[in-house]
């Protein structure tokens, strides 16, 4: 397996022979693996620990135990206790981790030396590959997990991804290398242990070394994105807005394109146009459906004899993003949110509030104009609708159903802005923390 982890290294430009590097040691069977497959390579070594305090004296016993390997090995050790529930307020515990996780390691990278290892594997890559599946994914969620990841810091290299867990347990046996079990690796509650526990064994089961030809898979899906953004950047030479802030697209350009929906996509770069929108959007091309118009983000496109007309920002348009640090208290436009205890929870306010259980939702969120082929489901609907047909059963007249506006938390509606809220993300029992959005009461919904 040091084979295999070598040529990795050399494959990916990841480390020079025998440069020093910050290896993440959380404990587990992965990075204890990873750290006596460096040293074995040569790699001078400092080990960094985050201890995130999730599960009490289970976490103290990882930090000490870490501590207590890299005293044996003579290695330097540094470690940082963060706490994710008041640390990044407003996403999810898992989330916050990562964060403050990832904004220790670029403080270490500011040190020498400017490399720290992290220890994803090739089954890590399959996970992240099926999450983006099934979440939705562009061009750019193919590959899953980089090799390398350059930051204005440093950077972090993952010289494990090809090798497998299987392989990785059999190494540590073999070298009879320590290390600790993490029981969160095995929680339901979390959608990349389901994946990992359900469904990969079921494809597994049903075509014996699935999970080897996905990783081989991710390989060339990367390289296949690499080539599409080269192509695209160069069917996408002379699209650019403007002094007006506006986009002009010749017809003859969508047609030329090896793939018209990416070439979209990409001068829609930041505007989260749906997929159904793009369709319509070609479906209208090909009709000619001169004086059609659609919503996109912040902008109107309209289609003209030859050519789609991408209009300048409309004044006014409350289309923003609200991230972790922001969700404690703001503003924007004509709404304001903050978070809240339970006890101020008032219904009575309407659906011009939305009360959200904090620990539903997931950072940054977006406030945009809804668009065609959105979903949700509202509370009390056994499934989802399309937020045009909650429009039309609200009697929304045709100007209000065009200014109407959604609140989006990952990749779902959570507020119907005026009209519903989600299934699963009002207050509960066991709500801790409410997230309050409001829209100013003197203030039609569509504004």
């Amino acid at each position: 397996m040091v084979a295999e982890v070598l040529r990795t290294i050399r494959r990916e430009q990841m480390l020079e022979p025998g440069e020093p590097l910050w290896v993440a040691v959380s404990g587990g069977v992965d990075s204890m693996v990873l750290l006596h497959v460096l040293r074995e390579l040569g790699h001078p070594c400092r080990v960094a620990h985050v201890d995130h305090g999730l599960r009490g004296a289970e976490s103290d016993a990882d930090r000490t135990f870490v501590e207590e390997q890299a005293q044996l090995l003579g290695l330097p050790f540094r470690s940082v206790r963060v706490d994710p529930k008041a640390g990044a307020e407003g996403i999810s515990v898992q989330m916050a981790a990562r964060e403050l996780r990832y904004a220790w390691f670029k403080e270490l990278l500011r040190e020498e030396p400017a490399c720290i290892a992290l220890g994803h594997h090739r089954d890590d890559v399959v996970e992240t590959l099926l999450l983006n599946l099934l979440r939705g994914i562009g061009a750019h969620g193919w590959a899953g997990i980089p090799p390398v990841t350059q930051l204005k810091e440093g950077r972090i290299c993952r010289p494990l991804l090809s090798v497998d867990r299987e392989r990785i347990i059999t190494y540590a046996t073999a070298n009879n290398i320590p290390f600790r079990e993490d029981a969160s690796n095995t929680d339901p509650h979390y959608l990349r242990n389901r994946v990992r526990t359900e469904l990969l064994p079921l494809m597994e089961n049903m075509r014996p070394g699935a999970r080897r030809t996905l990783a081989r898979g991710t390989q060339l899906l990367d390289e296949l994105a690499k080539a599409a953004e080269l192509q695209l950047a160069r069917e996408a030479e002379g699209l650019t807005m403007d002094t007006k802030g506006m986009l002009q697209i010749p017809f003859e350009r969508l047609a030329e394109s090896a793939a018209p929906r990416l070439l979209l996509m990409r001068l829609f770069h930041g505007l989260d146009p749906h997929p159904d929108l793009i369709d319509q959007l070609l479906e209208a091309v090909r009709e000619r459906s001169t004086g059609a118009h659609f919503r996109i983000g912040d902008r109107q496109v309209s289609v003209e004899r030859d050519r789609l007309v991408v209009d300048s920002p409309q004044d006014g348009f409350p289309t923003f993003t609200i991230s972790a640090s922001q969700a404690g208290n703001g503003h924007s436009g004509h709404f304001s949110w903050g978070i809240r205890d339970v006890s101020e929870v008032d219904l009575a306010q309407g659906m011009n509030t939305a009360w959200l259980d904090l620990d539903q939702l997931e950072f940054p969120m977006r406030m945009r104009p809804w668009q065609v082929g959105d979903r949700m489901r509202p509370v009390g609907l056994s499934g989802s609708k399309l937020v045009s047909d909650i429009l039309i059963d609200a009697g929304a007249s045709r100007s209000a159903k065009a200014g109407s506006y959604v609140l989006v938390s990952g990749s779902s509606i959570v507020w119907l802005v005026g009209h519903r809220i989600a299934e699963g993300y009002s207050p509960g029992r066991g709500t801790k923390k409410v997230f309050c959005m409001s829209l100013q009461p003197d203030q039609d919904h569509h504004l």
